[in-house]
């Protein structure tokens, strides 16, 4: 019988070959790791997507972006069913189409494209590591207007007002829907508690100053981030300023296709870019003591005979950030140019909301007869196209 012939020659090969797998690895990490802290000493903002997976599939994704050394950040909820052109099968579907459990790269490089963002990376928490985060940090702080009871296989049982939920009820808090809830004010629920986590995460950021601890935070994440990097980046989402972080929204409406509800949004997302550009932009720009991180408060008047422009502008402001608090009609309808009325008097914060829809026409609150009952007053004039404002 012939003895089988061992070349010791593969040996070394593979040898070779596992080395230069590890090297490869290895660099690729430290890559990622030089990349972050190249950006953040040269306080360029920081991009990162939030995914959080149920069931194998993105219940809630958020795009965190942020400079640094302003410790300002704003969340953009990314609805799964964004309906979008896919770049990687060239046609239209809902954006977490491809989206693949635990490996969501193809995913965010969607977003990333359709929001035109470059972005450092992601924090994926599925439903073990969410829990092991959560219970890890004493639990997140929420606010459940009443009792929550649902029964079923993933029965739900959350109790109402302030609480403080561990890691289990946190994923029901995720998880759950009530009948009468439309999917915006889901959206916007699970956009608390993304919130609600950056805040629990300053609050125990000590945990991240030890390598034990840290560890464990880490571990509960899959990301493409270094364990080092990761440390780092969650040290600097620690030091944000979390009851200043603008919580920002793409508009646009529901509708059925081939049985199936997609999220359209307005002016096929151009606005949901453009917000991003200025937000980014007024970060950067912003000092960490201006305004201190006040949410403005704007009313929208129509002064035009065009119907429902005011309600339709509010949603644009809305998606911005700030907070609407009244939409009606102008003293009169003959408004030919819009106006931008100042009560509130920071400069900064004017030319922001001027540049939402290309307005520089500003006044105070002496030049408007009726009543102002905000910051900052809008009166929409013919020159408005319903996105902004033209010659």
């Amino acid at each position: 019988m012939r003895k089988l012939q061992f070349d010791k020659s593969h040996i070394l090969l593979w040898l070779i070959s596992a080395l230069f797998l590890t090297a490869f690895v290895v660099g690729i990490a430290v890559l990622r790791s030089e990349s972050l802290s190249s950006q953040l000493r040269t306080d360029q903002p920081i991009n990162v997507l939030l995914i959080f997976q149920q069931d194998e599939k993105p219940v809630s994704t958020q795009l965190l972006t942020f400079y640094p050394s302003k410790a300002k950040a704003a969340l953009l909820d990314v609805p799964g069913n964004t309906a979008v052109i896919l770049t990687t099968i060239k046609r239209m579907d809902r954006i977490d189409y491809t989206f693949k459990a635990n490996s969501p790269k193809s995913f965010a490089t969607e977003v990333s494209h359709y929001l035109d963002i470059p972005l450092n990376g992601y924090l994926l928490f599925d439903e073990k590591g969410l829990s092991s985060f959560v219970d890890y940090l004493n639990g997140l702080q929420l606010f459940i207007p009443s009792m929550i009871i649902q029964e079923g296989q993933q029965g739900v049982r959350l109790p109402g007002g302030a609480v403080t939920l561990d890691g289990d009820k946190v994923l029901q808090f995720l998880r759950y829907k009530e009948e009468q809830e439309n999917e915006g004010d889901a959206l916007a629920r699970r956009q608390k508690m993304a919130l609600a986590l950056i805040k629990r995460l300053a609050y125990n950021s000590a945990y991240l100053e030890n390598k034990k601890s840290a560890s464990i935070l880490t571990k509960s994440i899959k990301s493409n981030f270094s364990g080092q990097a990761l440390r780092r980046l969650l040290q600097e989402i620690a030091k944000l300023d979390a009851d200043a972080v603008l919580m920002q929204r793409i508009t646009g409406t529901y509708r059925m296709v081939e049985g199936e509800e997609k999220f359209f949004p307005f002016y096929d997302g151009e606005l949901a870019r453009d917000m991003l550009k200025q937000t980014l932009n007024a970060m950067s720009v912003a000092s960490n003591t201006t305004s201190g991180g006040r949410i403005y408060t704007v009313e929208i008047l129509n002064g035009t005979t065009e119907r429902g422009l005011a309600s339709r502008t509010a949603e644009i402001f809305g998606s911005f950030g700030y907070d609407v608090v009244a939409v009606g009609n102008a003293d009169k309808f003959e408004y030919t140019s819009t106006r931008i009325i100042d009560r509130y008097g920071d400069k900064e914060a004017l030319a922001s909301i001027g540049a939402v829809i290309k307005c520089v026409n500003f006044g105070d609150a002496s030049e408007y007869k009726g009543s102002i009952k905000a910051d900052y007053s809008i009166i929409l004039g013919k020159d408005f196209n319903g996105r902004e404002c033209v010659q």
